[in-house]
């Protein structure tokens, strides 16, 4: 890997990656002072744990596989379909609830980090992203394998522990904690 490659991948793991997580346990701690389980509901957690894991088994894989065609072709699915189920979130829970200033700050940052990220890649590994495009002098890898050389251990340590306590456990509290109400009657609309 180039020294330019080499320093945006650090750039991705010690920077971007820690940014978003916060970014995500800010929007829990956004929705646990909005009390989302009182008018949203479980519904709208059910759509933030899919988003989790929509972009969650892109890290994973971007963790374990090198960056080849295939690799960048399977996050930009990811954050398509993150695109697509953050809209789905937004339009249901716009409708059950007021979402403040600060949580669509939170919102735009949660959208935004992802296609940095894939662009990072794109630039980190212009090869494949060029092939991919059928431009450039590489040719196109459509395999999966694992890096070489592989993340470091302390590195996917790190990564897995910060996921793990900023979003992963936050928003299955928060899915607990909404599945726990039964509103005795349906809710009257957007509640403030």
């Amino acid at each position: 890997m180039d020294p330019t490659a080499h320093l945006l991948e650090r750039l991705l793991l010690g920077a971007l990656l820690p940014v978003w997580m916060l970014a995500g346990l800010a929007d829990w701690a956004c929705h646990r002072r909005e009390r989302i389980e009182l008018s949203a509901g479980w519904k709208e957690s059910a759509l933030h744990l899919l988003m989790l894991g929509e972009l969650g088994l892109a890290v994973l894989l971007l963790l374990w596989c090198q960056v080849t065609a295939t690799v960048l072709l399977l996050v930009l699915v990811a954050c398509v379909l993150h695109e697509i189920t953050l809209w789905l979130d937004l339009t249901y829970a716009s409708s059950k609830r007021v979402i403040p200033p600060i949580e669509q700050w939170v919102h735009g940052l949660q959208m935004g980090l992802p296609w940095l990220g894939l662009l990072t890649l794109c630039i980190a590994h212009r090869g494949q992203a060029l092939a991919l495009l059928g431009l450039g002098p590489e040719a196109v890898d459509w395999s999966l394998r694992l890096r070489e050389p592989p993340v470091p251990a302390a590195a996917k340590a790190a990564v897995l522990a910060g996921a793990a306590l900023m979003v992963v456990l936050p928003f299955l509290q928060e899915w607990q904690r909404a599945r726990a109400v039964r509103p005795a009657s349906p809710p009257s609309g957007r509640t403030r």
